[in-house]
């Protein structure tokens, strides 16, 4: 099956639940595969408590993930070839296939290139943490190894931008980020509850690039309010990921749905943002740890599935945020005026 969108899909205010044609597609043929059978578990309903602290951490027990979950792949850098003998998403078995996906409006950005390159998929998750849990494999066909490019990112920003629920959720793991497969690919999901980072105050360190210091995770922040901010979000994210993957440091990426980065400007704007993170951190290369949770993408955001009963029982506020200020602050801390160098 196959998905086709263009820029007059772009939805640029959205509500909690309201579907788009992307949106409604995605979910039905989701729950149909669930049905079917085609994941590695019953999702069910998550147990699910918001902490009534500061952050209001959700925090989701998922048992079945951690212990039926794919065997993650050994990595020892955040750049490595591509593996053609290890898993990757080009060997999925068919029904894991939710379709292929081809922004059409591609073809007048680059007529010269082969029409065989937007070939993109949305697979299921077969262990999902989340309703909807998939992973987006920007070309797929050509095993590109897990390193974000221009294109990949562009993809994902106008992925988010044909959802029209603000529940609906990106997320990206470098090599040594807690990726567990070698093959260029994002996490996309619904988590139907608001997260702090949706609203956190930010600081404008420089040009498109703002800085979240207000929340344990401390990174980087860029947001899109309209169509003409698309591409050059994309390269100015792209430099800061650029200057990354040179220092050899991982990195997680979020996007979500959320208000106006300036809130000076939001009465002018009449609408949303995606808000678009960015957090350089400590490294972390091996087997997943035996700690409660795992801090990668969506736990950085502030969603933190957990792996046991007695530690969603117990886990507070104060034990999530030493996690995730110990994965980014020093790091955050080394790099960010090399960062706003970057844009000077």
């Amino acid at each position: 099956m196959k998905f086709s969108y263009s820029e007059d899909d772009f939805v640029f205010r959205t509500d909690p639940g309201k579907k788009s044609l992307f949106d409604e597609q995605l979910r039905e043929i989701w729950k149909v595969k669930m049905t079917n059978d085609c994941f590695r578990y019953q999702l069910g309903n998550l147990q699910t408590k918001i902490l009534q602290d500061k952050f209001q951490f959700v925090v989701q027990l998922n048992i079945k993930r951690a212990i039926e979950r794919r065997t993650p792949q050994m990595v020892s850098d955040i750049v490595m070839p591509f593996d053609h003998e290890k898993f990757h998403f080009g060997k999925v078995n068919e029904k894991e296939i939710i379709f292929r996906i081809q922004p059409e409006h591609w073809y007048e950005l680059k007529p010269e290139d082969n029409m065989e390159i937007y070939k993109h998929a949305l697979l299921i998750n077969v262990s999902p943490l989340e309703f909807g849990h998939s992973l987006l494999v920007p070309y797929i066909d050509k095993c590109l190894p897990q390193v974000l490019n221009f294109d990949a990112l562009r993809l994902a920003i106008e992925i988010m931008l044909i959802s029209s629920d603000s529940y609906f959720k990106l997320g990206f793991n470098s090599l040594g980020a807690y990726a567990s497969v070698n093959h260029l690919h994002f996490h996309a999901y619904y988590l139907n509850y608001n997260l702090y980072l949706e609203s956190a105050p930010v600081t404008h360190l420089i040009g498109r690039c703002f800085t979240l210091t207000s929340f344990p995770s401390e990174g980087f922040v860029f947001e899109v309010l309209q169509k003409e901010d698309i591409s050059e979000v994309t390269s100015s994210v792209m430099e800061l990921i650029n200057f990354l993957v040179e220092k050899r440091l991982p990195h997680n990426i979020f996007l979500t749905r959320g208000d106006v980065l300036d809130p000076s400007k939001a009465k002018d704007c009449g609408q949303c943002s995606v808000r678009l993170y960015v957090w350089a951190r400590k490294a972390y290369y091996g087997a997943k740890n035996d700690l409660s949770f795992n801090v990668a993408v969506c736990e950085l955001a502030g969603h933190i599935p957990i792996k046991d009963e007695e530690s969603f029982q117990s886990i507070t506020e104060e034990d999530i945020s030493t996690h995730l200020r110990d994965t980014c602050h020093n790091i955050f801390t080394d790099i960010k005026d090399d960062v706003k160098k970057l844009y000077e």
